[in-house]
């Protein structure tokens, strides 16, 4: 049954697919279907940030018939000493940061905000999504990574610009990574009943200015080898 492999730009979605698919024609923007290895696909580029996510993603569920997602790209590590750069990191949860009242430090909280963004009998939502990697990989035939780190992501409209914001949110939500999609496919999936499994290497850490210390190049590079493993069945 086709899985969506979902990535924000057809640059990462490039870099993804270098190792099993060089020359596979990639969508700017959108989805089209895709075979590799017997396998059948569907190729997924979103656009960047949530809104951009969940826009490409409720189309692509409503169009074709998909069974699960697979999130794949790069993101900021909010500790380099557990999520290198380069390295492997898997959501086990996704919080949307600034959904919720902001305080006057701008930044927003859940607690007693009364309009959840789905509820359905027992589950409710409001910032933030439980994810089980393993259950979601088993379920769609993948494998996941040798070594990937475990942890929260945390999803924003803004990056993260200074070392101080970015030690307030790993401490208010204890995230792990940070990136622009990952809550908007998690809630996707979640309200459809589909396994959804986010997996990205580590490009810079949250609130770095200077771009000379980030390895955007070794990150995209990491997601062809990481990429080829977990379809392969063996470790990346």
């Amino acid at each position: 049954m086709p899985l969506a492999l979902v990535t924000a730009t057809a640059v990462e979605m490039r870099a993804a697919l270098a190792l099993i698919a060089g020359n596979a024609n990639v969508p700017e923007r959108g989805a089209c279907p895709f075979q590799v290895g017997g396998r059948d696909m569907f190729l997924v580029v979103t656009g960047v940030g949530p809104v951009n996510a969940a826009l490409e993603m409720g189309a692509s569920l409503e169009r074709f018939r998909i069974t699960g997602v697979l999130n794949v790209g790069v993101a900021g590590s909010f500790d380099l000493a557990g999520a290198p750069l380069g390295s492997a990191v898997t959501a086990t949860a996704e919080v949307y940061a600034e959904y919720g009242i902001a305080g006057g430090d701008g930044l927003a909280s859940a607690e007693g905000f009364a309009f959840p963004q789905w509820e359905c009998g027992s589950q409710r939502v409001v910032q933030r999504i439980e994810l089980d990697p393993e259950t979601a990989a088993q379920a769609m035939g993948v494998c996941l990574p040798q070594g990937v780190a475990p942890g929260t992501g945390l999803t924003v409209a803004g990056v993260t610009g200074t070392f101080e914001r970015a030690r307030t949110l790993e401490k208010l939500h204890g995230a792990l990574m940070e990136s622009m999609e990952g809550f908007a496919l998690a809630l996707a999936c979640l309200t459809r009943g589909l396994p959804f499994l986010e997996v990205r290497t580590i490009s810079n850490g949250v609130g770095e200015e200077d771009r000379a210390k980030w390895k955007l190049n070794e990150a995209m590079t990491g997601l062809g080898t990481m990429l080829a493993g977990m379809l392969s069945g063996g470790s990346a």
